[in-house]
């Protein structure tokens, strides 16, 4: 069993990045796990207008595959905003974070920006309205794995634009940004992959998961 370093998947409108130590097999339960909780989320709520209940939706569908949602989420919301959202990400992230979690996060985001193709396929990027989720996956001390859910939604004074937002600043007129934290263990993860498979059986997403 290989394990893998520094990779990002794009699920959506969902980046997916994790650190070294995850085994591909954990990779993937994790991965199924997302894709199921954003089917689910989607069906029951629009994630632009209402972020809130979308994130809670979507924790609600990992804890009815194990994952600890016990974390308290945090909000960071400004009705007027001009500046850098990488910095307020980070502000907010960096506690729940490592540095090396942060910087995979950087690198896979500046690798989204420079393949134009797949970037124009990101819902938001060229209209006022950007909701963005990242999602930095690890494995704690313990054999864990951790998962923050962080949704970044703002709407821009400009609307066309090559960038998500890293690396520049943007004059907006409001800015949301929420993390939440959740958790599963070793042993409930091991119990639950057969659960996990037969749950992806038959639904048909209408988002494809795409390595970079």
């Amino acid at each position: 069993m290989n394990d893998i370093k520094h990779k990002a998947t794009l699920v959506g409108d969902i980046f997916l990045t994790e650190s070294q130590g995850q085994s591909h097999e954990d990779y993937q339960f994790v991965l199924n796990c997302i894709g199921l909780a954003r089917h689910c989320a989607d069906i029951q709520y629009n994630s632009e207008s209402e972020p809130g209940r979308w994130i809670d939706y979507f924790t609600d569908i990992l804890w009815k595959y194990g994952w600890n949602r016990d974390h308290p989420p945090i909000e960071h919301v400004r009705k007027k905003f001009s500046g850098s959202v990488r910095q307020v990400w980070t502000q907010l992230a960096s506690p729940l974070l490592s540095r090396d979690q942060v910087d995979g996060v950087y690198h896979g985001l500046e690798a989204l920006e420079r393949d134009a193709e797949l970037l124009s396929k990101v819902k938001g990027v060229n209209s006022r309205l950007f909701d963005f989720n990242i999602m930095p996956i690890s494995c704690n001390a313990n054999g864990d794995m951790e998962l923050l859910i962080t949704n970044i939604q703002f709407i821009k004074s400009n609307t066309k634009t090559r960038y998500i937002f890293w690396d520049i600043s943007q004059d907006m007129t409001q800015l949301f940004v929420l993390a939440r934290k959740a958790v599963i263990s070793r042993k409930v993860m091991d119990a639950r992959r057969l659960e996990v498979q037969k749950a992806l059986a038959g639904v048909k997403f209408d988002f494809a998961d795409i390595e970079l």
